[in-house]
């Protein structure tokens, strides 16, 4: 028994780069099927040069806009050498919007058995955990394993 599908959601983060890690290896030791590597992108934000600077601080996946083709370029340059062992395994999407419901969405659309995702836990409101994968971890219909 397994997860099936196993959905990551990558913003180019060393959190990201662990729970991209961490559902390679549940798929190498059979718990999954396959590896939905998703990067999204809140295109309204992007505009802001404050958030520009942060996002660059935290070595965080830029999107170009709503640019579909160019996001998903973008995405595959940064994980080439993370899925280069796994290819026909792994899939790499991208979406737009607020992460926390183009990932809980995308895990319903799919369907993936888990979600696994890093948490930079940069949200003292929030407890240990950050904001989005606060908001996954209560919005998901499937389980979710936080990494950090």
């Amino acid at each position: 028994m397994g997860y099936g599908a196993i959905l990551v959601a990558y913003d180019g983060s060393a959190p990201s780069n662990r729970a991209l890690a961490d559902a390679l290896e549940l798929v190498e030791c059979g718990l999954g099927t396959r590896v939905v590597v998703l990067s999204v992108s809140y295109p309204l934000k992007m505009e802001d040069p404050a958030f520009v600077a942060a996002a660059r601080a935290a070595g965080v996946l830029l999107s170009l806009g709503g640019d579909e083709k160019a996001s998903l370029e973008a995405l595959k340059e940064q994980v080439a050498d993370r899925i280069a062992e796994h290819e026909g395994v792994v899939d790499l999407r991208v979406a737009f919007g607020k992460p926390q419901e183009a990932i809980v969405r995308e895990a319903a659309q799919e369907p993936c058995g888990l979600i696994v995702m890093g948490s930079r836990g940069l949200g003292a409101i929030k407890g240990m955990l950050g904001s989005v994968s606060t908001a996954v971890l209560h919005a998901s219909p499937v389980p979710v394993l936080i990494t950090k």
